[in-house]
C-alpha cells in the first residue's frame, strides 16, 4: 500500500532537486565563464566551482533520502540549506546582497525544515499526512 506524502515533504523534495540542477548549472558557469561569472565572485573562483560541485552531490543525495523517508535527510538538507544561504553572502562578498533565486530558494528550505521537522518523516520512516492534504 502506497503511503500518502504530506505537501511540505513533496515540496522539499521538489526544492532539493531544484539545488542540484542549480549548482550543478553554476558549476557548469564558472567551467565555461557563462557570463562573466568568474569576475562577479569574490574570491577566486574555483572554490566556489569545487564547493557548488560538491553541495550540488549533497543535495542530490538529500533528494534520494527524502524519496526513502530517512530521517537523515532532513538535517542533512537543513545544513546544506544554511551553507547556501550563508555561501551567497561570501560569494557576493557583502552583508547586503542581491537577492537570488536561489537565496529565496535555501531561505525557504531552512522555514520548511525548521518549522515543519517534527512532523515531516516520523521515527519508522514514514511521512506523516499533511493536515492540509
Amino acid at each position: 500500500m502506497k503511503n500518502k506524502q504530506s505537501l511540505p515533504l513533496i515540496l522539499l523534495q521538489i526544492l532539493a532537486f531544484e539545488k542540484f540542477v542549480q549548482h550543478m548549472y553554476v558549476t557548469y558557469g564558472f567551467m565555461e565563464n557563462l557570463g562573466g561569472i568568474r569576475q562577479a565572485v569574490s574570491f577566486d573562483y574555483r572554490i566556489f566551482l569545487i564547493s557548488g560541485f560538491l553541495v550540488g552531490l549533497l543535495f542530490l543525495l538529500s533528494f534520494v533520502l527524502l524519496i526513502r523517508r530517512n530521517r537523515l535527510s532532513l538535517t542533512l538538507l537543513f545544513y546544506l540549506a544554511l551553507f547556501d544561504f550563508l555561501g551567497e553572502f561570501v560569494a557576493q562578498g557583502t552583508l547586503f546582497i542581491t537577492i537570488t533565486v536561489s537565496f529565496l530558494i535555501a531561505t525557504l528550505l531552512l522555514l520548511i525544515i525548521g518549522t515543519r521537522r517534527s512532523s515531516l518523516i516520523t521515527n519508522t520512516g514514514q511521512a506523516e499526512p499533511s493536515e492540509a492534504v
